[in-house]
């Protein structure tokens, strides 16, 4: 299956800025709405001048899967601010978690449009781009690489080039995009993961293993590391050692435990 990231910033800037009270009701009535939805919907029509409450009624919505109201929603902020960015973004990401790919991407280079220099759309599109084992991808993370002065966004379009070359089946160059993405930024967990398991696909297990062990040395809660160490350690016929990171990596995460 093909590999797909989305960096964005949308999840940020609703968790910051537009937080729901996690204390809410979470039944339904008999139209099948939460009470929550039913509030937010009513706040939301007696503040319609309030941003913030209108994206916390569209999270609501996509908890619920309702991508077409909660567009409609984001729609009336474009129509009072049709040149913001952050509103045309927003747009992409619903499209996106829809399925829509082609809308998101038509959405998310409008927001490119209104702002050349915001990157986070630009990464979300190469990453589109990657998961379809397209071109593209390269040419718009280079782009944002030559743009950006930003290292984070410099290793997360590396990671993603790393994801494309991946889809493709050039695993030196998916391997050689990894290891830039590390060496920008130790700390990129999902860089390791991917070349790990790219070596473990190869049956370099000994190589996995040690970028596993890596991430383990970067994050020691990362459950992932510990689980794909373990992986690694059963395939090189280490039994007890491999037992020993899969009851780590249970105890950090109950939903991994040893393969059957």
């Amino acid at each position: 299956m093909a590999k797909y990231y989305i960096p964005g910033i949308v999840t940020a800037i609703t968790i910051l800025l537009f937080a729901c009270n996690g204390n809410t009701d979470k039944s339904t009535n008999a139209s099948g709405k939460t009470a929550e939805l039913i509030l937010l919907e009513k706040q939301v029509a007696s503040r319609p001048d309030s941003i913030g409450l209108r994206y916390q009624l569209m999270n609501e919505l996509l908890k619920n899967n309702l991508y077409e109201a909660a567009i409609m929603q984001n729609d009336t902020l474009l129509k009072g601010d049709s040149a913001n960015a952050v509103f045309w973004y927003r747009r992409g990401a619903i499209q996106l978690q829809k399925g829509d790919t082609a809308t998101a991407i038509t959405s998310m280079q409008t927001a490119v449009q209104k702002e050349p220099m915001f990157m986070e759309p630009l990464l979300d599109i190469a990453s589109v781009y990657a998961s379809q084992s397209d071109s593209n991808a390269i040419t718009v993370t280079n782009k944002v690489i030559q743009i950006t002065p930003d290292p984070k966004l410099k290793s997360e379009a590396k990671f993603i080039q790393g994801l494309y070359y991946s889809n493709i089946n050039n695993k030196a160059k998916a391997l050689a995009s990894f290891d830039e993405c590390i060496k920008n930024d130790y700390t990129f967990l999902d860089a390791y993961v991917e070349k790990g398991l790219l070596l473990y696909d190869s049956k370099d297990y000994k190589a996995a293993l040690a970028v596993f062990e890596q991430t383990i040395q970067v994050s020691n809660t990362f459950a992932e590391g510990y689980y794909n160490a373990g992986r690694c350690e059963e395939a090189l016929g280490n039994k007890e050692e491999a037992k020993l990171y899969y009851n780590k990596a249970h105890g950090l995460d109950k939903s991994l435990s040893k393969p059957e």
